[in-house]
């Protein structure tokens, strides 16, 4: 018989989750600037920007590797951004948080089974996919298919192999059926993404939004399922809103003051806003789906199917 989850155990995973998202996040950050430049993620070994001089083992230490130099290069003493120790401590901390909400879901004390275990492997996987693509898109403007595609592959892989890692009700109880509400989620991510970016070409008479955008979404709905994936598209603008406020002010008190915006200042990536919503929908799921979206689809259904 499976273990069932006690306090210690909760803390024990719960410490050792935040320390492998850590681990996580520091290979992670690699990804976000190597893969946009098209370098390799393995070499060379990670090295100061300025000097050249490569890391040693102990400086690429999670968080403590960034405490222990101070910020800065041991040889050079360039300053360090805290950006790459807080990408670290994120990710340990969403790890942390797919287990917590897998537990609540599925009970405190609940086993260490295969539907535990599912939506833990399929959970961390997700957002640590997200989070490259987040921060890559904020530095860069752009998501690249050697992060799109992969975490595809790894969705509809882990979806067939874990077919019930998926919240309800796109858990399967089959292979097959895993890989087909992959498929039917990719699918819905492309699409959903292709129609709006036709539709807002012709209204704005310009690009508005981006292929990547598609592609991220294609990997989103490989691992949540086609419902999920239209949910949190939906849900997406919500989590810009703020960064378009702030863009809308900065344009308006420019103009008052006469200078002359540049194009940057009317352009906003919209991946992170697409990975926070798909990571809530993967997350808070159980939830939404009882409370909110099963009435949602319920009404689609009633209003476009039988009424048809």
């Amino acid at each position: 018989m499976t273990p069932h989850f006690t306090p210690a155990l909760h803390l024990f995973i719960g410490l050792g989750l935040v320390w492998l998202g850590a681990v996580v996040g520091s290979f992670a950050n690699v990804c976000v600037y190597r893969l946009a430049w098209g370098k390799s993620v393995i070499w060379p070994d990670s090295h100061c920007p300025k000097c050249l001089t490569a890391l040693k083992k102990r400086d690429n230490l999670p968080i403590f590797g960034w405490l222990l130099l101070r910020g800065e290069c041991r040889t050079c003493g360039v300053p360090i951004p805290a950006r790459y120790v807080l990408m670290e401590l994120a990710l340990g901390l969403l790890f942390l948080l797919v287990h917590l909400a897998a537990c609540a879901d599925l009970g405190w004390r609940c086993h260490i089974d295969g539907l535990y275990l599912g939506r833990l492997v399929l959970g961390t996987t997700l957002v640590t996919f997200l989070l490259v693509a987040t921060m890559m898109d904020y530095d860069w403007m752009i998501i690249t298919d050697s992060v799109t595609y992969p975490g595809m592959v790894a969705g509809m892989l882990l979806g067939t192999l874990l077919p019930q890692g998926r919240p309800a009700p796109m858990l399967a109880n089959s292979p097959v059926q895993g890989l087909l509400i992959g498929l039917a989620g990719l699918a819905a991510g492309f699409g959903i993404i292709l129609f709006f970016r036709a539709f807002g070409s012709i209204i704005f008479r310009r690009e508005a939004m981006g292929l990547g955008d598609a592609t991220l979404m294609g990997l989103v709905g490989s691992f949540i399922g086609w419902k999920a994936t239209i949910i949190a598209f939906f849900l997406s603008p919500f989590f810009g809103l703020a960064h378009a406020l702030w863009k809308l002010v900065r344009v308006v008190l420019l103009q008052l003051q006469g200078r002359q915006t540049r194009q940057s200042d009317h352009e906003m990536p919209f991946g992170p806003y697409l990975s926070m919503a798909a990571a809530v929908s993967f997350l808070a799921w159980p939830w939404l789906w009882n409370y909110w979206a099963k009435e949602v689809f319920t009404a689609f259904y009633v209003v476009f199917i039988e009424m048809v």
